[in-house]
C-alpha cells in the first residue's frame, strides 16, 4: 500500500511540474559571437578610454581585462572587466565608446 501511495505521489508530482514548466515562458537571449579576442587595456579604442574616464561608475577603476567581440555580422564591441574577483564589474561598449546596457 505504501508503494502504490508512493508512485501516486510522485506521478502527481510529475505532472504538476511538467505543467508548471508550460506555464513558465522560456526567455533565452542568445548572442552569436565570431570572435571572441582578449586585448590588453591600452589597447582600446581612445573612444572607450574616454567613455571610461570620463564616468563616475569606472573613472577610478583599473581595468583588469578587455575583449574584441565580433557578432555574426560583423559588428565589433569591446567588454571591459573592472577590478578583480567577486569585486568586478564588466561594461560592454560599442567601437565610438557607448556604453551597451542589456535590458
Amino acid at each position: 500500500m505504501k508503494k502504490l501511495a508512493l508512485i501516486f505521489a510522485l506521478c502527481a508530482f510529475t505532472v504538476a511540474g511538467a505543467q508548471a514548466s508550460v506555464l513558465m515562458p522560456q526567455l533565452n537571449v542568445i548572442k552569436a559571437f565570431q570572435d571572441k579576442i582578449e586585448i590588453a587595456p591600452e589597447d582600446l579604442p581612445q573612444a572607450i578610454k574616454d567613455s571610461v574616464a570620463e564616468n563616475d561608475e569606472t573613472k577610478d577603476l583599473t581595468i583588469s581585462k578587455a575583449y574584441q567581440l565580433t557578432d555574426a555580422e560583423g559588428n565589433v564591441t569591446y567588454k571591459v572587466k573592472f577590478g578583480m574577483e567577486e569585486e568586478s564589474i564588466t561594461k560592454e561598449y560599442d567601437a565610438e565608446g557607448n556604453e551597451i546596457v542589456e535590458e
